[in-house]
């Protein structure tokens, strides 16, 4: 795990490749914590808080006042990558506001919370940073900054996380939200229409994209856009070296594959694949 400290934040970023059932603990310090896990699904307990299962794209907001013992538990074989943020105490008034800290203190790591699309992209951008020295930390310092703005923004709004819609929408209408979330990853190279998905999992297109932006964090078109650029990065780097095969596997035009992949991760996909190697 990478450390970076600077200005009253501490940044950590992690990415591994893990087997099922390893074992790791850990102390989470004091302070005010926001992030998210990209890849890779987690048995998260967490001394005071309970045990939550982290999946990816799982993101939390929450504040300790004391060191936390943590135990981690890997779910499935294969890579886990994770940016969080941790707002020291005597700096989280100056940096983000009373109003805003009196926000993140009320809230427990509950890994349900859907982190806006903009604070994922800031999040694999930084996991992507080539710079060293000086310059990586003032680039991670600011994505950093970018990246707690977009989760408090959505955090004040409670009705439009993840975490509220478990209040206000009945367990049957999640259950089929799950599902065409599901199917979509399933069939992320010729996804269904919204209306045809809809239909699938008895419902209509419009309580799907409403439900979906409310519970995700995303539009429908935006889930199947992102998730297929995190597929391909799996795909690179698990060692595919054909740029245009991965880009056709999931649903891509090789023409339009490049440039929407630097825009989510920050980096070519080619430099993905050289790193692979």
């Amino acid at each position: 795990m990478e450390i970076i400290r600077a200005c009253g934040l501490n940044i950590f970023l992690e990415t591994a490749t893990v087997r099922r059932e390893t074992v790791w603990e850990s102390i989470t310090p004091p302070g005010h914590w926001l992030g998210t896990l990209l890849e890779g699904s987690l048995s998260v307990q967490q001394e005071g808080f309970g045990e939550h299962l982290w999946e990816s794209g799982g993101g939390t907001i929450f504040s300790t006042s004391e060191n936390v013992a943590t135990r981690h538990v890997v779910q499935r074989d294969g890579s886990v990558a994770a940016v969080f943020v941790q707002i020291e105490a005597d700096m989280a008034e100056p940096l983000v506001g009373g109003d805003t800290l009196a926000l993140i203190s009320r809230k427990t790591p509950d890994p349900r919370l859907a982190l806006p699309e903009a604070a994922r992209t800031i999040a694999w951008q930084m996991l992507g940073c080539p710079l060293q020295g000086p310059a990586r930390r003032l680039y991670m310092t600011g994505k950093a900054m970018e990246m707690v703005a977009h989760v408090l923004d959505e955090a004040s709004a409670p009705d439009r996380t993840g975490a509220g819609i478990t209040a206000a929408w009945p367990a049957r209408d999640i259950a089929r939200l799950h599902e065409a979330r599901s199917i979509l990853l399933a069939e992320l190279a010729s996804p269904p229409s919204v209306p045809e998905l809809a239909r699938r999992v008895g419902t209509n297109a419009k309580k799907l994209g409403s439900g979906f932006q409310a519970l995700f964090g995303t539009s429908v078109y935006g889930f199947v856009k992102t998730s297929r650029l995190d597929a391909a990065r799996l795909l690179l780097e698990g060692g595919e070296t054909s740029i245009a095969r991965v880009a056709r596997q999931v649903g891509y035009q090789p023409q339009h594959f490049a440039t929407e992949f630097r825009r989510r991760f920050g980096v070519a996909p080619t430099t993905i694949a050289g790193r692979a190697r």
